[in-house]
């Protein structure tokens, strides 16, 4: 009959354990790293469409309005309903 040696067994588990641990500490440090890479892209991202949509608010020119003639309120709307409803997704296919 052999003889178990619960000690050493213990000390296998235990340092098994460990070397477990020490693995999926790895894996969520490369995964948070990622996320947190992934993440600062989309912020970046966001910033950058905020920055487009903003703008026209920081560089409108009161001087360009004087040179062009002004275009009535309803004729604008009346273009940018046509252009809404003429869009054609088959335009750039081409």
């Amino acid at each position: 009959m052999r003889i178990i040696d619960i000690q050493r067994i213990e000390r296998e588990a235990r340092a098994l354990r460990a070397q477990e641990i020490q693995r999926l500490q790895g894996l969520f440090a490369e995964r948070l790293s990622l996320y947190a890479v992934l993440m600062g892209h989309s912020l970046l991202a966001l910033a950058t469409s905020i920055g487009e949509i903003i703008r026209p608010a920081f560089s409108w020119n009161p001087q360009a309005d004087v040179r062009r003639p002004r275009i009535a309120l309803s004729k604008r709307l009346n273009r940018r309903l046509r252009a809404l409803f003429a869009w054609n997704p088959r335009r750039g296919a081409c």
